[in-house]
């Protein structure tokens, strides 16, 4: 086999589609959730969702699709924009689809916390009843000192991000020379988006707020501009406001572009050893 043949086997298609957009406000384009179908080489497309807010179960049905159409649910940190949607994702598989909805958390601290801090309370069914996580769901945690895992053939790294203070939250880095990134939501680390554009990535998938003031805990718009033309050209930015018209210009003119829930998104990807 040619050499060329060879590294064509390597390579995975991953197709990124979003159901919704939007910050944890929006109303318009629902909260940020992306929709990952990786189709290794020769091999069959599986889906991996990636956060399942307040709003997801909704879109989900918006793009023609059911709970059964996902594969495997990544949360990228335990806010109510990302998680909250995991009820109805939880009962549909216990009690309509007969089928537990499978988890892959960032680290073992945030799959205690799923369940202790932010689904205990309302899945639990009687005070005499003892749920756990395992109830629901299938998981697995990231080993915290290997940072990653793989999902239908591809690689993916997990990395800590700069949200809110004292509270973990992670992004995800697809493909075996970092071909995707994906930040969830961060404050704009700008050695680290220098860092893997060196390495080769295709694409950064960014949130992105609109207005700047003090305290945030997303990168601004006014963050952004900041950067390098070779880093703003690779940028799709997602997780922004309803008044997301207002600066469309700004942003286009800047060199990024914004993400659509109309649009697929896809690419070629190492698969890694």
């Amino acid at each position: 086999m040619a050499e060329t043949d060879q590294k064509q086997l390597l390579k995975a298609t991953v197709a990124i589609r979003f159901l919704g957009t939007g910050s944890a406000f929006s109303k318009k384009f629902g909260n940020t959730s992306a929709l990952v179908t990786v189709t290794p080489p020769g091999g069959t497309p599986r889906k991996l969702m990636l956060d399942c807010g307040r709003t997801a179960p909704d879109d989900l049905i918006r793009a023609g699709l059911a709970w059964t159409d996902v594969d495997a649910i990544f949360i990228s940190h335990l806010h109510g924009d990302h998680v909250f949607g995991l009820e109805e994702a939880g009962y549909m598989g216990k009690f309509v689809f007969r089928r537990k909805p499978h988890l892959i958390l960032p680290d073992p601290v945030i799959a205690r916390h799923l369940w202790d801090h932010v689904l205990r309370g309302t899945m639990v069914e009687g005070d005499e009843v003892e749920h756990t996580l395992d109830s629901y769901f299938t998981y697995e945690s990231v080993d915290p000192a290997e940072r990653s895992f793989r999902f239908n053939g591809v690689p993916f790294s997990v990395y800590p991000t700069e949200h809110v203070p004292n509270k973990r939250s992670y992004g995800l880095v697809i493909g075996g020379n970092g071909d995707i990134v994906y930040t969830a939501d961060t404050l704009m680390n700008r050695d680290r988006l220098h860092a893997f554009v060196s390495g080769g990535c295709q694409a950064i998938f960014h949130d992105c707020q609109l207005q700047h003031y003090e305290g945030k805990v997303h990168a601004s718009l006014q963050d952004l501009r900041t950067l390098d033309e070779n880093l703003r050209k690779r940028m799709y930015l997602m997780h922004y406001g309803d008044d997301i018209e207002t600066y469309r210009n700004e942003i286009e003119s800047s060199g990024f572009r914004i993400v659509s829930r109309e649009a697929e998104y896809i690419f070629e990807v190492d698969c890694g050893a």
